[in-house]
């Protein structure tokens, strides 16, 4: 439970940070402590500062800068509660900031081991044999931009690609004016699937489509390249 300073639990959302004073995790499944859990987290950004949750997601999700400099305030308090309740400091832990902040939680309240996502499904997937044996490598997200360098699976996938010297291409929903960064970190070239303005509730209804048709004209350019090769 988060509780403010009469012991009521404080209200949902990060606006409510600001009145957390204890953090009660009594209520848990004590068998948790018997547990070792790894959690694939797939970006390297920190709870707060620069690089922090609201900083850098808050944007995304429409957040204005009043309200990107509260939540980070916020959030910096939380992490202060954090460490004086439970004696884990959270606050400058790279991956903390993933998902809002939710790896400072599973790492406050379960004890939690962040490790990159990426390595992660690396692994399971056998990645680098699937990526040894083939021609090109391509990978995508919803939006690609300098973010993506912070431990995202397009960059991931790219560096695993560049131990075997194989080109990549990202293909994303959209891309930013700062895209540009990523072909420093391994993808040799991006594109978005979408092929006119829209709502995002049209954007994703069209995804399968947009999707397949970029994929068609970037197999066209490739097939080009090597007629003109040849």
């Amino acid at each position: 439970k988060l509780c403010d300073a009469n012991g009521n639990e404080i209200g949902f959302g990060g606006g409510s940070l600001n009145t957390l004073n204890d953090i009660d995790i009594s209520g848990l499944d004590p068998r948790l402590k018997d547990c070792v859990i790894r959690v694939a987290c797939d970006v390297t950004n920190p709870l707060v500062g620069d690089n922090g949750a609201s900083r850098i997601f808050g944007p995304q999700k429409g957040a204005s800068e009043a309200m990107i400099v509260e939540l980070d305030n916020n959030l910096s308090h939380y992490a202060e509660v954090i460490k004086k309740a439970l004696h884990v400091d959270v606050k400058d832990v790279p991956g903390a900031g993933a998902a809002g902040g939710m790896g400072a939680a599973l790492m406050a309240f379960l004890g939690a081991e962040l490790k990159s996502g990426i390595e992660i499904v690396t692994t399971a997937l056998n990645l680098e044999e699937h990526i040894h044996d083939c021609t090109l490598v391509i990978t995508g997200e919803g939006r690609i931009d300098s973010q993506s360098i912070h431990g995202k699976v397009p960059i991931g996938v790219a560096n695993v690609a560049k131990k075997y010297h194989k080109p990549v291409i990202g293909i994303a929903g959209s891309l930013t004016d700062d895209v540009g960064v990523v072909h420093q970190h391994g993808i040799d070239a991006v594109f978005s699937v979408l092929t006119s303005i829209g709502t995002l509730d049209e954007a994703f209804r069209g995804a399968y489509d947009n999707i397949c048709r970029a994929s068609r004209n970037i197999a066209a350019t490739l097939a080009i390249g090597m007629r003109n090769a040849g």
